[in-house]
This record gives C-alpha cells, structure tokens and sequence, in this order.
C-alpha cells in the first residue's frame, strides 16, 4: 500500500503482510491479525530489496491506527481519527455499544474493551514505523537515495504526538525484538512523548535535507518528505507551547512549507483492512454521526453554508433512534485521509500572529485559505468553495481565540487535531477550565458527562511491570 502525495487519489496494491514477531506486536503483547496468509520472517529481511515491503507494511498499519478500517463492530478496528473525534465533539455515538457509548460520554473504564483496541493499534503501529526506519537505517547506508528513511521517522514522530495529544501522562512505550520478546519501556509523560516526537521529525528533516534532487522527481519527492517532517515538527512544538514565544517558534518552522503541500495516508478497496474507516464506520456502520453543539460547549459542525464540513442526514443511526449525519469529506471506502499539510502551516502562523495581538496578519492568514481554500480537502470530484472573508470588528481577545480554534477544526476537521486542541486550550496561554471548553452537562443517552479529558492507558498494560496507572489525567 501506499502513501499519496499532493493530493492524489491512492490505489495501493501491497497486499498486508505480517513482517515478523517484532511488527506483529504491540507494547501490551497481543498479536495482529493477518488478512493474508504471507508470512515474512526476520531471515528474510537482510537486504536492501525487502525495504518497499517494509515500507508498505508500516504504511498498512500506520493507516490503520490513523483511519481504522473496514472491519465494522470489532474492537481496534477504528484509527485515533474516531476514537480521538469522539472524545471530543466532532462526533455522538449513534449505536449501542457500550464501550463506546463511554468514550462518547467522557467517563472511560480502563477496561473498556474497545479502548485497549485502539490502544493496541496505535502501539502495533508506532512499532511498524520506528522497525522499518531502523531497518533503512542499517540496510540503506547511502541515505541521499532512500526517501523512505525520512518518512519512517515522521511517521514515527506522529504517532508520539498521537499518544501524547490522545492519552494521558504515563504512557509506557516498550520495545518487542526480533525473537518476539519485549522490553519493557517506563511511562512517558506528556513532555516526554512531545520531546520524543521532536527529536524523530528533527532527525527526518535532517534525512531530508540531504536528499538527492538531480532529478524533478527527486527534488519534489525531497520537499515532499522535507515539509512532512517540518509540518509535524511545528505540530509537536506547539503542542509544547506555553507562552507566546513558543508559539512563534512553531510558525517559523512551517513559514517555508507552501500551503499547497499534502501528505496523505492512501485507501483502496483491495481488502477490508484497506479501507477508509472513517467513511465505513459513518456510512456504512452508522455508528458515528456528525455532533452538533455536543454538550453545549461543542462546535456547531452541520452548517449547510460551510463546504468545509460537507454533511447529509441519512435517517437514524445503527440504534435506530439518533439522528445519523454523514460526512462528505471521504465520500468512499478508497478515499485518502490528509495527514500533513500547508493549510496546517499556515493556521499555525495565524495562531501565532494572534498571540502576538496582530490581528491584521492574523486575518490575512485566515483570510488566505478562505478565499482560495485548498483542494485537497475536496472530496474526489467536488470542491471546496470559496468563504466569505473574516473581519476583526468587534473582535474581543477570547472570541478572537475562539474564532481562531474554530477555523483550525473546520479546516482540520476528520483529522485526528481535535481533543488535542481543546486540551491545549485548558493550557496556557489560553488557560480555559477543562470543563468550559469540552461537552458537559446532560448526556443525550442518559445521566450526565464524565470529566475525561483524554484516554487512560488499558489495564492489559499493567502486565508491564514498569507501569501502574496514569500519572495523571489532566487535560
């Protein structure tokens, strides 16, 4: 399977492969499972040939925990995309299973079934990608030729951010070798895993840096790995930021990446895995439907005026009483999920420009996706439209900040930014209280919303005996 750059549709045409005991285990110990029968043992791994199914088989379970798939119902089967959005208020629960019904409600048992899957998953994953980069990393000593070794660690570095913006502090990260044992790895705090994040998409725009661009082809094969490293990076730094300064030093790491870059995690219909999950599990399953105010404090999402958004009702959901709206930015099961872009560089410099209090910049960075929105967040064959042009009349401090969070979710919508922007919002510079800024109050299926502000680590984690419990579940 592949990846897709600058916004084209992906066919992949790997099938998935089981790359060894080393790629088939996450850090709790539990096994993939494997769609096909190919087995490929660590033997078979020496030389430099095995390095594209190496690649294709990270980039397999990459997706996965980004996207999920099209394996409705079972646990795991949903990427942090979903998991993430519910938690949040990009999504309700429109079905019946309980363990989601609890992440819906922000009250989350370190039990939940559903919960360990997904955790599962993410760790399967970040596995993948940090053996594949070890693996070009001793197999493709001349790196100016191997563009794969820069992507590996930026896919690296985002499932970090993906652990530190979705869980709470204390998230042990283990390491399982090639004989199938595991290392147990100690928690990591927040700090740890953003630290952690930096050093990979330091180390991939490094890699990238001295790619060879003798040819056309190389050269944007080059800046397409060099502003997926950077892009990340300036995500990482701003989840780490506090004060203003901070802020602007995540905007000037992305000031040279052009808003029409995309990189985006491919879908096909070659297998159920390959499917894009978040299309199956709204349009197919009905068992997400698109939030509207969730909980009072949640973004108004369902706005006809807004083809960012693009929604449609499709009568009830799997429970056959919520009201099921779909999304229309992924319109089919072989649809490309972005997960870097120049919109993304660009937000962050209007974020920057409003913590300075330089309203006029800021609005002209805002003001520049609006009136030329970007294609890729089209669906195949449609367009996003053009929007009327924002104005700073009347514009106070905290609605300035709530305007500026609001742009980034429109625009970033369905791509796992959400929970980790409404916790940095409880954060300073923002400092807002955790209960002001995600849903709260009367649950909508019953009693009342918990104060989860992030997901625990599953209890199958404390096999691990460096692990207990969460050190905290702060925002």
């Amino acid at each position: 399977m592949s990846t897709t750059l600058h916004g084209q549709r992906p066919r992949r045409t790997a099938r998935p492969l089981a790359l060894a005991a080393a790629m088939l285990l996450a850090a709790a110990g539990c096994q993939q499972e494997v769609t096909k029968p190919d087995i490929i043992t660590p033997d078979n791994l020496a030389g430099k040939d095995a390095l594209p199914t190496i690649r294709a088989a990270a980039l397999g379970d990459f997706s996965l925990a980004y996207s999920g798939s099209g394996a409705d119902g079972s646990s795991g089967t949903e990427g942090i995309i979903m998991a993430g959005g519910l938690l949040a208020d990009e999504f309700i629960n429109s079905e019946t299973f309980p363990t989601r019904i609890e992440v819906d409600r922000r009250s989350i048992q370190t039990t939940n079934s559903s919960v360990t899957g997904w955790f599962r998953t993410l760790m399967r994953a970040r596995r993948s990608v940090e053996f594949a980069a070890d693996k070009y990393r001793a197999l493709a000593p001349d790196t100016l030729k191997e563009a794969g070794f820069s992507e590996m660690q930026s896919l690296a570095g985002f499932m970090y951010v993906f652990f530190a913006e979705n869980y709470c502090s204390g998230v042990p990260v283990s390491t399982a070798l090639d004989d199938g044992s595991l290392v147990f790895g100690p928690p990591l705090t927040t700090a740890n895993l953003l630290d952690s994040a930096v050093v990979r998409f330091t180390h991939a725009r490094g890699i990238a840096l001295v790619l060879d661009t003798s040819t056309t082809t190389l050269k944007n094969l080059r800046n397409s790995m060099l502003n997926l490293a950077t892009v990340g990076l300036a995500r990482a730094q701003l989840d780490q930021a506090t004060t203003t300064a901070q802020i602007q030093a995540a905007a000037a790491t992305v000031a040279a990446v052009p808003t029409t870059f995309v990189y985006s995690i491919g879908h096909s219909l070659n297998t159920t895995r390959q499917n894009n999950g978040v299309f199956v599990a709204m349009q197919v399953a009905k068992r997400y439907s698109v939030a509207n105010g969730e909980g009072t404090n949640g973004l108004t999402f369902r706005i006809p005026a807004d083809s960012r958004i693009p929604t449609s009702q499709a009568g009830n959901g799997f429970d056959n009483a919520t009201p099921q709206f779909n999304q229309g930015r992924f319109i089919d099961r072989n649809t490309a999920n972005p997960l870097a872009t120049g919109a993304e560089a660009r937000l962050i410099e209007a974020e920057s420009f409003l913590a300075q209090g330089d309203t006029v910049n800021w609005l002209v960075r805002l003001n520049g996706l609006r009136t030329t929105p970007p294609s890729y967040f089209a669906p195949p064959g449609g367009a996003v439209t053009a929007l009327a042009a924002l104005t700073s009349v009347g514009l106070v401090t905290v609605t300035a900040q709530n305007l500026m969070f609001r742009e980034r979710e429109f625009w970033l919508w369905l791509s796992a930014h959400r929970l980790g922007d409404l916790r940095r919002m409880t954060h300073a510079p923002y400092s807002r209280g955790g209960e002001t800024v995600f849903p709260t109050g009367n649950y909508f299926k019953g009693g009342v919303y918990g104060t989860d502000y992030n997901f625990p680590v599953p209890f199958d984690e404390t096999n691990n005996p460096n692990f207990t419990q969460c050190i905290d579940r702060n925002p």
